[in-house]
């Protein structure tokens, strides 16, 4: 007979004030190494990377509200599925929705500003070009030749010689996020299509993505929008909304919407709670 049991996936929302405590908390519930668990919390916020049985979940909640740090749990089962997110090659933000558009101009999605709940954009880091350069010349071949002929060393080849390093540029990306039904959508700077700017239209793939960020961060007022999304439509320094990979950027934002959703839940219920009675 198949396990029911469900099993659980916990999420931790700030950053641990008491780090030895709360390594041994979770030491004594999950089993795991000392170290491994410190290394985790160091990098909280974040999501406990193994499911959890319902009373190991109970368990750790307890320990971390003793604690003071906000977390919650929620069934793998319920637990928002993102991954892979859509690209997107062609949308357009119109006035009442965005516009997803397929490769041959067609609508694939369409998306009304009040079920987008995300937006969480950020700079890629890539890696430097190294070029090689063009094969030395016959003379220079030829004096290779005799040395070795004559048993004399030669001096070994310049790397920069051999090959020219390329700088490249952070590549912008944002992941989008609807509601009802779920779904993500990813967006590559540089492998967008932009013409629905019209006159605000630039040569430039780096010009035209804070553009079209500033017209979604507009226009989905009820989206939660990230920090490093907001700097990005502010133009401010690259480095503050760095992302070391796409997969880096992707947990982020699955962090942040479970984030988003744990706000909108305790907001709710505060709303819910009878106030004070009046004299």
């Amino acid at each position: 007979m198949a396990n029911t049991n469900p099993m659980y996936r916990l999420v931790v929302f700030e950053e641990v004030d008491d780090p030895q405590g709360v390594r041994d908390l979770f030491c004594k519930v999950t089993g795991i190494h000392p170290t491994d668990a410190l290394q985790w919390i160091a990098r909280a916020p974040g999501i406990w990377p193994r499911p959890l049985t319902e009373a190991e979940t109970r368990t750790l909640l307890d320990g971390l509200y003793e604690y003071g740090v906000p977390a919650e749990a929620r069934r793998i089962d319920q637990f928002p599925d993102i991954v892979p997110p859509r690209k997107i090659h062609t949308a357009a933000c119109l006035p009442e929705g965005l516009r997803v558009q397929g490769l041959h101009g067609e609508a694939t999605h369409w998306v009304p500003w009040d079920r987008i709940d995300l937006i969480s954009a950020g700079r890629i880091d890539t890696e430097d070009v190294y070029r090689k350069a063009s094969p030395p010349a016959w003379s220079a071949a030829l004096a290779v030749g005799l040395r070795a002929i004559t048993l004399r060393v030669g001096k070994p080849p310049d790397r920069s010689k051999r090959a020219s390093r390329v700088l490249r540029d952070p590549i912008g990306e944002a992941i989008i996020i609807r509601r009802d039904p779920l779904i993500a959508f990813r967006i590559v700077e540089n492998q967008m299509n932009y013409a629905y700017l019209g006159d605000r239209l630039s040569p430039k793939a780096s010009e035209n993505f804070p553009v079209f960020l500033a017209d979604l961060c507009a226009r989905a007022e009820r989206a939660d929008v990230t920090p490093p999304t907001r700097l990005i439509v502010e133009r401010k320094d690259p480095a503050e909304s760095a992302f070391p990979s796409s997969q880096a950027l992707l947990e982020y934002s699955t962090h942040r919407l479970l984030w988003c959703w744990y706000h909108r839940a305790r907001d709710s219920q505060r709303l819910e709670e009878p106030g004070p009675e009046r004299p």
